[in-house]
């Protein structure tokens, strides 16, 4: 699991199932990232997600973005990574299937 420090406080981040729960919950719509918005709304989900005992406030996470603009990027980065990750798995699983028939 990656870290992200937000406000001098280190944070998990990750990409889960969890995540997209609390996406849906939070926006009212099926999980789809069409807009700005969703995609800080899904950021700040896999914050919460990972970090149950210690929540960030919607504002504090909105004014950190604010106050250093990297920090979107660096999230970015991470999903991107695990993205990228996830898809190298599913294709050695396919790999080991053709080997197996």
């Amino acid at each position: 699991m990656k870290k992200i420090t937000i406000n001098k406080k280190k944070y998990n981040i990750k990409y889960t199932i969890r995540a997209l729960f609390i996406y849906e919950r939070i926006t009212g719509k099926s999980f789809k990232i069409e807009t700005l918005l969703d995609n800080y709304i899904f950021f700040y989900s896999m914050i919460l997600a990972c970090n149950p005992n210690d929540l960030l406030d919607w504002d504090d996470y909105l004014d950190a973005l604010d106050n250093d603009p990297t920090l979107f990027d660096q999230i970015q980065k991470i999903v991107e990574e695990e993205q990228k990750e996830a898809k190298m798995f599913k294709e050695n699983e396919k790999d080991d299937e053709g080997k197996k028939a």
